[in-house]
C-alpha cells in the first residue's frame, strides 16, 4: 500500500513539473544586459493567456522573482523583470510559466556580464586660454576625426563635433587615449598641443571623461559657406540658411536669396540686416567668424493661386570674399515641388538627382518646434543608406550644440544627432523655434549605374511622437560614353565625349538655367540657357566625367558627359 501511494505521488510531481498546455506558452523572452553595471532585464510574452497565469524567473545566482502580467491584450500577456547581480560572471536564467500551481511552459538563456565603461572626450574652444573647460569657453561647431587607443593600440576612429565617446571593457589600469587626427576646420589644439588626452580605468563601473582644448587657427585658408533649403507649399513657403566661416576675426559677408515670383516675402529673421529688390533678398552679415556662425530664416506668402506639384526654383548665393580658397560651397540651387503645406521639418540634398559613384552628398536636416511649449531636448535619428560610405561622414554645421553618435542596428548604420538642452522656443517665437544640422557623406565608389540612394530621418521633440521628414533620393547616373549625342525628354547634349564646345539644345521654355558639377559634387559653373542651342566652352575643364543639371518649368534633369 505504501509503495502504491509513493508511485502516485511521483507521477503527480512529474505532471506538476512538466505538463505543457496546448494554448498557453511563452512566445518570447528577451533578456538584456547593461554592461555598465550587473543589471539584467527581461520582457516575457505569453500567448493564450488565462486569468491567474504568472511567471517565475530564476536568475542563476540563487535568486528568483515572480510576476503577474504588467499588461494584457486579448490572449496575449506581457511580464517584465529586472535584477542586479553582485559580481561579473556567466548566468543561466530560467523562466517558468505557471497556470495556477501548474508549470505549463519554460525557457532558458545564458548571459555573460563583463564590466565595461563609458569613456568620453569634450572638445572645446578655450576662449580664455586657461586650459579649463569652464563658463568662459565655447562649443566647437565643426567636425573633427578622433582616434581612440586602448593600451596604445587603435580600436576605433569616430567623427565628433564637441563630443566623442566609446564603450570600453579593458581591465583595471588600462589606459585609453583620445587622439585628434583631423582638427576641426579653423582650429588648432592647445590643451594639450598634441591633441591627445588619456583616461585610466580604475575598475569602478561608470563613466570616465577628459577634455581637449582648441584655439582659432589664424593661418587657415578663409572659407565661408552656406547651407540651407527652401520648402514650398500652396499657401506659403519657408527657407532656412546657415552661414559659417573659418575666419578667426569678425568679418562681413553678403548673402543673396533669389526666390520664385510665385511667392512674396512675408517675414525674415536673423542677425543680418537686409534689403529686398524684386525677388532678391540681400542679407548683410557682420561679425561672422569661426566662433560665430549665423542663422537666417524667411517665410513667404503665395502670389495668386498655385498648382500642387508645380516646381519652384531658389538660389542661395554667398558672395565670395577676397582670397577665399573654396567657393564651391557658396551656392545652393534648389528646385522644390509645391506641396499642400509648407513643412518646416525637412530634409534636402545637394547635388540633386543623378550623381556619380563616390560623389560627396551634402544633406541638410531642418526642424521647427510647432508646438505651444519649449522643446528642451531634441534628437534626430537618421538611418543611412547602405550605399553610403560611413567612414566619410562629416558635420558641416549646426544651429546649436550637436553631438553626433554613430549606431548600428541589424547591420545598418544609424547616425544620431543629439541637441541636449537646446530649449527651442515655441512657434510664437519667430527665429527662436527653428534649428538645423548639415552633414556630408560620400556615395560608395563601387556603385553600379541605376543604384538608388534614398534617405529620410525621424525628429524627436522631447517625449513627443517622432516627426518624419520627406524622403530625398539620388541615383547613380548611367554610363553613356562614346555616344555622339544625348537626346532626353526634348533635350539634346552633344558631342559626347567633348573636347572644346558642348551644345545644349532644348525647346522654348523648358529649362532656363544649368549647372555643371564634378563627381565630387562640387559646382564647376552655373549659367542661364537659351531657347534653341546654348554653346558652352569646356576647354578649361580637366579631363573626366561631369554632370549637367538643367532646371526650369519642366523640372530638373541631370545628364552625364565626358570631357576628353
Amino acid at each position: 500500500m505504501k509503495k502504491t501511494i509513493y508511485l502516485c505521488l511521483c507521477a503527480l510531481l512529474v505532471l506538476f513539473s512538466t505538463q505543457k498546455s496546448m494554448g498557453q506558452h511563452i512566445v518570447s523572452s528577451t533578456p538584456s544586459m547593461i554592461c555598465y553595471y550587473a543589471f539584467d532585464s527581461a520582457t516575457v510574452t505569453e500567448s493564450g493567456y488565462v486569468a491567474g497565469d504568472s511567471v517565475r524567473v530564476y536568475f542563476g545566482d540563487g535568486t528568483w522573482q515572480t510576476s503577474t502580467p504588467t499588461f494584457t491584450s486579448g490572449g496575449t500577456a506581457y511580464y517584465s523583470f529586472s535584477h542586479f547581480y553582485s559580481s561579473a560572471g556567466t548566468y543561466t536564467t530560467t523562466t517558468y510559466l505557471y497556470s495556477g500551481l501548474l508549470i505549463v511552459d519554460s525557457t532558458s538563456s545564458t548571459l555573460t556580464w563583463t564590466p565595461c565603461y563609458w569613456l568620453y572626450v569634450m572638445l572645446y574652444n578655450d576662449v580664455n586660454s586657461n586650459c579649463l573647460l569652464d563658463g568662459g569657453d565655447q562649443d566647437i561647431w565643426t567636425s573633427s576625426r578622433v582616434e581612440i587607443d586602448s593600451a596604445g593600440v587603435p580600436i576605433d576612429t569616430v567623427t565628433a563635433t564637441n563630443y566623442a565617446y566609446c564603450i570600453a571593457s579593458g581591465p583595471s589600469g588600462t589606459v585609453y587615449t583620445f587622439k585628434v587626427i583631423s582638427n576641426p576646420y579653423g582650429f588648432l589644439p592647445t590643451c594639450p598641443t598634441t591633441g591627445t588626452s588619456s583616461v585610466t580605468i580604475t575598475g569602478t563601473t561608470g563613466s570616465y571623461g577628459t577634455t581637449i582644448g582648441f584655439t582659432c587657427n589664424p593661418s587657415v585658408c578663409l572659407d565661408n559657406a552656406v547651407s540651407g533649403f527652401f520648402s514650398a507649399g500652396l499657401t506659403g513657403a519657408g527657407s532656412h540658411m546657415w552661414i559659417t566661416s573659418s575666419s578667426c576675426t569678425a568679418t562681413t559677408a553678403t548673402l543673396k536669396l533669389t526666390f520664385s515670383p510665385k511667392y512674396a516675402l512675408y517675414w525674415t529673421y536673423g542677425g543680418a540686416s537686409h534689403s529686398v529688390s524684386g525677388n532678391v533678398i540681400t542679407y548683410n552679415l557682420t561679425g561672422l567668424s569661426v566662433t560665430n556662425p549665423q542663422w537666417i530664416g524667411a517665410y513667404f506668402t503665395n502670389v495668386g493661386t498655385l498648382t500642387l506639384g508645380d516646381t519652384v526654383n531658389t538660389r542661395m548665393y554667398l558672395v565670395p570674399a577676397s582670397g577665399e580658397c573654396d567657393t564651391t560651397n557658396n551656392i545652393i540651387v534648389s528646385v522644390d515641388t509645391i506641396r499642400t503645406s509648407y513643412d518646416p521639418n525637412n530634409k534636402s540634398v545637394q547635388p540633386e538627382g543623378l550623381v556619380g559613384p563616390g560623389t560627396t552628398l551634402n544633406y541638410t536636416l531642418d526642424f521647427e518646434n510647432t508646438g505651444t511649449a519649449v522643446a528642451h531636448n531634441i534628437h534626430i535619428m537618421d538611418t543611412l543608406s547602405d550605399n553610403l560610405d560611413i567612414s566619410t561622414i562629416h558635420i558641416n554645421s549646426s544651429s546649436a550644440l550637436c553631438r553626433m553618435i554613430m549606431l548600428t542596428y541589424a547591420g545598418h548604420n544609424i547616425v544620431k544627432f543629439d541637441f541636449p538642452g537646446i530649449n527651442l522656443q515655441d512657434s510664437s517665437h519667430h527665429g527662436l523655434c527653428d534649428g538645423m544640422v548639415s552633414f556630408s557623406i560620400n556615395a560608395k565608389s563601387t556603385l553600379a549605374p541605376g543604384t538608388l540612394i534614398d534617405n529620410k530621418a525621424g525628429i524627436y521633440f522631447d517625449i513627443n511622437n517622432v516627426v518624419m521628414t520627406n524622403n530625398v533620393e539620388n541615383k547613380i547616373a548611367p554610363i553613356t560614353t562614346n555616344v555622339k549625342r544625348i537626346i532626353n525628354s526634348l533635350v539634346e547634349v552633344y558631342p559626347n565625349p567633348v573636347n572644346d564646345e558642348l551644345n545644349i539644345k532644348s525647346d522654348a521654355g523648358l529649362y532656363n538655367s544649368m549647372t555643371i558639377t564634378n563627381t565630387m559634387g562640387q559646382l564647376i559653373s552655373k549659367q542661364q540657357i537659351n531657347s534653341g542651342i546654348t554653346r558652352l566652352d569646356v576647354r578649361s575643364l580637366p579631363a573626366g566625367i561631369y554632370y549637367l543639371t538643367l532646371r526650369g518649368e519642366n523640372g530638373v534633369k541631370t545628364l552625364r558627359f565626358e570631357k576628353l
